[in-house]
């Protein structure tokens, strides 16, 4: 965009009745191939990550550089009216001549000293004539120095916004991480001990089953016993990180959102949730600090969780939302669709739309009944009836 704009102005001033040669003379015909040779330059060696400086792209660089010169000191001389225009063109070139050697403050300083010079070689050769004398230099030096700035702008943002992507993926990665971590070390802390102890008596077992048979008896229903325990103990480990850890699901969408810049905050006890909620809630939490990133550029979010009675709260709140007329669910999809799903199912109740104000509310409530209570009580008795007296599974 920024070589078509401004080399394209540049072209335009050979249409213009103040250029005294017709368009296919030849030097109309130079100048074209110098716009054309600069654009294209321009569109092939400009890039954010920042080409590659071999001698080709350098050379390719320089010649549409001094291309341009030379256009623009023709210009200068047969119509310096429009000669103001076709400092963009020198312009562009040295934004790609600058674009392949890295930006580099060497670069620019030079660059700034050529720019100086060859706004002061234009200027005595030929600009229009302005009542205060001082603007020809400094309408020279904006227009040579303002496609590279431009473009030197453009590639900041775009690597800006290239970090911040890369930012939340290793967010995301950390967070997987930390959490398969946290899973290991408690798994460890729960089997460590089993195991081992279960490979003791199995060893004893082996020595004594054809001299002591009883003893080995013996060690063989330790054995079963340990391994019952380890069993039921993995079990009620995998259901709590299942069901139960709504407050470890807003502690990781708050650190995420913090990653990519927000000021994420949870207001309220997920402690004190029931677990038959907790188990709904938790993809909640998950799919709004996904939807939130995807659809919006928050500066603030806030999870807010309500325990009142047999009834559960859940509000997420963020602001940034993007104007779009006519979108009253700027963070609908499949996601929410899923959400008002599984909460209908249990008799909750699922709100989300803009507020109104720029931002937009997911609102969630879960009511305690029954269904709620037996599901509770039939998971403890579940667990009663895996073991018997001696941990044997029935």
């Amino acid at each position: 965009m920024t070589a078509v704009l401004f080399t394209g102005m540049a072209a335009l001033g050979l249409v213009d009745d103040d250029w005294p040669h017709p368009t296919t003379s030849l030097p109309s015909l130079f100048l074209l191939l110098v716009v054309v040779g600069v654009a294209g330059a321009h569109l092939t060696l400009v890039r954010a990550d920042g080409a590659p400086p071999t001698p080709l792209r350098q050379g390719v660089a320089v010649a549409a550089l001094l291309a341009a010169t030379g256009g623009l000191l023709l210009v200068a001389r047969d119509a310096p009216r429009i000669a103001g225009l076709w400092l963009l063109v020198p312009g562009v070139a040295l934004s790609v001549l600058l674009s392949v050697r890295g930006w580099r403050r060497a670069d620019l300083g030079v660059a700034a000293v050529a720019v100086v010079i060859a706004a002061g070689a234009t200027t005595a050769v030929g600009l229009p004539t302005y009542p205060t004398p001082w603007l020809r230099p400094i309408i020279a030096l904006f227009l040579l120095g303002f496609p590279a700035a431009a473009d030197l702008g453009q590639i900041w943002v775009l690597r800006v916004f290239d970090r911040l992507e890369e930012s939340r993926r290793l967010a995301e990665e950390l967070a997987t991480t930390r959490e398969r971590a946290r899973i290991a070390a408690e798994l460890h802390d729960v089997q460590g001990h089993s195991l081992h102890a279960i490979a003791m008596h199995a060893e004893l077992t082996e020595r004594l089953v054809g001299t002591e048979p009883e003893a080995a008896a013996r060690h063989a229903r330790t054995v079963r016993t340990l391994a019952a325990d380890a069993l039921a103990e993995t079990r009620a480990l995998v259901h709590g990180y299942r069901a139960a850890d709504l407050a470890g699901e807003l502690r990781n969408a708050a650190g995420l959102l913090r990653a990519a810049g927000a000021d994420a905050e949870v207001v309220g006890d997920a402690t004190a949730v029931p677990a038959v909620h907790a188990v709904l809630l938790g993809p909640v939490v998950r799919e709004a600090a996904t939807n939130v990133l995807r659809h919006s550029d928050p500066t603030r979010v806030r999870f807010t969780v309500r325990r009142a009675g047999d009834r559960t709260e859940l509000d997420v709140h963020n602001d940034g939302v993007p104007d779009a007329p006519g979108a009253a669910d700027p963070h609908g999809g499949t996601g929410l669709a899923g959400v008002r799903d599984r909460i209908g199912k249990r008799g909750g109740d699922v709100e989300a739309g803009p507020d109104g104000a720029g931002g937009f509310r997911l609102r969630v409530v879960l009511l305690s009944g029954p269904e709620d209570d037996t599901e509770d009580h039939t998971e403890d008795r579940s667990g009663d009836r895996v073991h018997g007296p001696a941990g044997v599974n029935r």
